[in-house]
């Protein structure tokens, strides 16, 4: 019987491999457990079974490793071209999408915000600020805020998707990055 300690070794495991996909990380936790299991049941003292396995987050590192290691050799002609194709979009393409979605989702936000305060301070009476269609074509002051939510609401409505479409990208690059490079992890998250 596994004790509380042994538990928290084989949690803690788990959350180190949480990278890998939910059957092989299943299957090495599972693997540990029996390891465990199989040592107490031969007589040999659960601190020690733990002691030998080490920690476990050098443990769920070496299987990662020895995951990508086995891909490597295995990859089809489908696998790099998945590769290939996340390289480029995830590369050169987000170099440009990300930051331009960015700048008109919160810059176009910002401006939607202004343009509606500018029209109630307009309707109010404040004289300094300007509203007109085109050249010689002002708006009527009691126009100004139906003018400023129109206008607000188009620059906002730009706004809005651009944000979604940063959001829709960003989950794109992330679920081809799990997809293509599964089990892959930083240092420094583990």
């Amino acid at each position: 019987m596994i004790s509380p300690y042994g538990r928290e070794y084989l949690e803690k495991l788990n959350r180190y491999l949480e990278k890998l996909p939910d059957d092989e990380r299943m299957d090495a936790v599972m693997e540990i457990e029996s390891h465990i299991a199989e040592g107490i049941a031969s007589g040999v003292p659960e601190p020690v079974i733990l002691s030998r396995l080490g920690d476990p987050r050098k443990l769920a590192r070496a299987y990662r490793s020895e995951r990508m290691n086995g891909l490597k050799g295995v990859r089809s002609f489908k696998d790099v071209l998945s590769l290939i194709g996340f390289y480029c979009t995830a590369g050169l393409l987000s170099v440009m999408v990300v930051p331009v979605l960015a700048v008109v989702a919160y810059g176009f936000g910002f401006c939607a915000i202004l343009i509606v305060l500018a029209g109630i301070l307009r309707t109010c009476g404040v004289t300094w600020i300007n509203m007109s269609i085109g050249p010689g074509m002002e708006i009527a002051t009691e126009y100004s805020m139906l003018y400023a939510l129109v206008v607000g609401g188009i620059v906002g409505g730009i706004a809005f998707a651009s944000w979604i479409g940063l959001k829709k990208y960003l989950a794109f690059v992330s679920e081809r990055y799990r997809r293509v490079i599964p089990g892959k992890q930083t240092e420094t998250t583990v």
